[in-house]
């Protein structure tokens, strides 16, 4: 917790990830800290809920393991510069398995005729439920564009929205 508050996270920050994450707290300090020091050298702010996202994500796997998770989505066509502001968005696609990852690109982009592209714009699509979410929103979707009751619908209305929001 001193390392955190040492940078200026705030109480209720850390607060926030004892609750969601207690473990974090009982990591190795000395690798906590260089991790955090990163997560400053890529130019997130401390003070932000967003930060400790990012510390979650990187202290999650190791460099050659992000290395892998970048290498996935250049498959898909992403740019160096997408994947870091895929990263920059929602650091928690990062953590998603290699194997959904695939699904669900597999599926948006080939199966649905979604850009990769729009994909990285969007990264909070791949930490959504494939078949809880992902697959029976775009088959809605894809039929009510099919019946031209809705002309274009974005993927951060599609996916974001929750089921609550709707009813």
């Amino acid at each position: 917790m001193n390392v955190l508050r040492g940078i200026g996270v705030p109480e209720s920050n850390i607060l926030l990830l004892l609750n969601r994450q207690p473990r974090s707290l009982l990591y190795n300090p000395v690798r906590l800290k260089e991790i955090v020091e990163k997560a400053e050298r890529m130019g997130f702010d401390p003070s932000t809920k967003m930060f400790l996202s990012v510390v979650i994500a990187l202290k999650s796997m190791t460099k050659s393991t992000l290395e892998k998770k970048f290498d996935v989505y250049r498959r898909w066509g992403w740019s160096e510069q997408e994947i870091h502001e895929a990263f920059r968005r929602h650091p928690l696609c990062m953590t998603v398995s290699e194997d959904k990852v695939m699904a669900i690109m597999d599926f948006l982009v080939k199966k649905m005729g979604y850009s990769s592209t729009l994909i990285a714009k969007q990264p909070s699509i791949l930490w959504k439920s494939f078949r809880k979410n992902i697959v029976p929103r775009a088959l809605f979707a894809r039929e009510l564009l099919s019946q031209g009751l809705v002309n274009d619908l974005k993927l951060s209305v599609l996916f974001d929205t929750s089921e609550k929001d709707v009813c």
